[in-house]
């Protein structure tokens, strides 16, 4: 176990052909964002990111979950790259904690719908968003 082997871990991560921020780019381009994330924007995501792997014990060998936020939120009308990160960052971390609170009784694609729903509900008021999985984080309950 001492020499564990990567070879599979490695072949999936060259087989991640896109550029997680050139997809994120497009998509901005798209839909006529006045705006494009740089590589320190990027990092700043990552980083975040991480740091919520580590708060909440989780790994993510995709990007998929934060392009999926990311997605949604290139729709909404938010003018300006930061209010944009400020979203995405709000959202992913979001996730993760549901993702780390529910442990598997729930699919990713539940949580980013039930995220882009009470996003919607409250017309992007994070605050909002926030107090309402901090209050009600199992949202059968509500």
């Amino acid at each position: 176990m001492a020499r564990f082997d990567l070879t599979l871990f490695n072949q999936f991560l060259t087989q991640q052909k896109a550029n997680p921020r050139a997809v994120i780019n497009q998509e901005l381009q798209a839909k006529h964002k006045n705006f494009q994330l740089s590589v320190a924007d990027f990092s700043e995501i990552a980083e975040e990111r991480n740091q919520l792997f580590t708060e909440h014990h989780l790994l993510d060998f995709s990007w998929q979950n934060t392009h999926t936020i990311a997605h949604f939120l290139v729709s909404e009308p938010l003018f300006y790259k930061s209010d944009y990160l400020e979203h995405l960052s709000v959202c992913q971390a979001i996730f993760y904690y549901l993702r780390a609170h529910h442990s598997g009784q729930v699919t990713d694609q539940e949580i980013l719908e039930e995220i882009q729903e009470r996003y919607q509900e409250y017309q992007g008021d994070l605050e909002m968003l926030q107090g309402s999985f901090e209050d009600f984080p199992d949202w059968e309950e509500k």
